[in-house]
């Protein structure tokens, strides 16, 4: 029930925000510029308002203030905020600085390793040590984790941010995970998890409402590195941080597209795939952004729906 009520209130509270945020950021010009190798069509969105990650990240880090606010809670939002930071950052690069769309490289991937070792420190203080590995039970990772959360941390924040490349897509799929983290916790009695997740899922089943094609604002880097950021810190509290991939298979299938076409090009000089990510190369062949994100979102659920059931009978519980 607390689930359901979170998810609610964060709903509502979102539809009812984002409007006057929209507006304020069309007024000062917060516009999104647009990589010129993307699809033609998206060359069209250009200018459109980015930092809609800011609301959705605040309404959870509200919920957690008003009914949590315990230290098991404060990892994940520590997570979240400082992936929001640090998307914001880029955000406004993207926005002010005309011949860039973003930090360099090296600067994100080191913050991001910066988030995620610290992160992975009050995992192990918090005594999340012990993670469900297919097999082998939940063997104790000791100091290890803290190294698995870094790698996690850089690797899902980056993911989640590659997914972001069409209307709807990153928010939707984002929004299935974050529900089915919420339902996991909500099995292993883990209240500060049931409150973070469940706000985040409905914060962004609002922000869709202004995501969905055509869309009317972008979550941008502050949105998706606060949600990959978020995710690991939720799914190795609830023990779960071997099952990443499955939890969140869209954001590693669209990851190793870019992998595999990267490495495709520079070694042999030539495509395996019409462009990368993923999605750039089903819109390349004629998919429909709509069609898209639907059949991808389908995707997105199943990977959510086999974590779950993992964790609910494959385990005994996931606490």
């Amino acid at each position: 029930m607390l689930a359901l009520v979170v998810a609610a209130c964060a709903f509502v509270a979102g539809v009812l925000l984002y409007p006057p945020v929209v507006s304020w950021l069309t007024a000062r010009g917060a516009g999104q510029h647009v990589a010129s190798y993307t699809p033609a069509p998206h060359q069209m969105k250009s200018g459109t308002p980015t930092f809609g990650g800011v609301i959705f990240c605040a309404i959870a880090l509200v919920a957690w203030l008003v009914l949590d606010r315990s230290r098991t809670g404060f990892i994940v939002i520590f997570a979240l905020v400082g992936g929001a930071l640090l998307g914001a950052l880029d955000d406004l690069t993207n926005v002010r600085v005309l011949d860039r769309l973003g930090l360099a490289g090296r600067e994100k991937l080191a913050a991001q390793g910066t988030i995620g070792i610290l992160v992975g420190i009050g995992l192990a203080w918090g005594g999340f040590t012990r993670q469900f590995f297919p097999g082998l039970g939940a063997p104790d990772l000791h100091v290890g984790v803290i190294f698995l959360a870094a790698i996690a941390v850089v690797a899902a924040s980056n993911a989640v941010n590659l997914t972001d490349g069409v209307d709807g897509l990153a928010a939707t799929c984002s929004m299935f995970v974050f529900s089915g983290t919420a339902a996991i916790a909500v099995f292993a009695h883990q209240r500060s998890s049931v409150v973070i997740a469940a706000a985040l899922a409905g914060a962004l089943l609002a922000f869709l409402v202004y995501n969905w094609f055509p869309a009317r604002l972008f979550m941008g880097d502050t949105g998706s590195l606060a949600l990959g950021s978020a995710l690991v810190a939720l799914a190795a509290e609830l023990h779960l941080l071997w099952w990443l991939p499955l939890l969140g298979i869209v954001f590693v299938a669209e990851t190793l597209s870019v992998i595999i076409n990267v490495t495709s090009i520079r070694r042999y000089g030539r495509r395996i795939l019409r462009a990368s990510p993923l999605h750039h190369h089903f819109e390349e062949i004629g998919l429909r952004e709509q069609r898209l994100v639907a059949c991808f979102s389908a995707v997105a659920a199943l990977g959510t729906l086999l974590t779950v059931l993992y964790a609910r009978f494959g385990t005994g519980s996931a606490a």
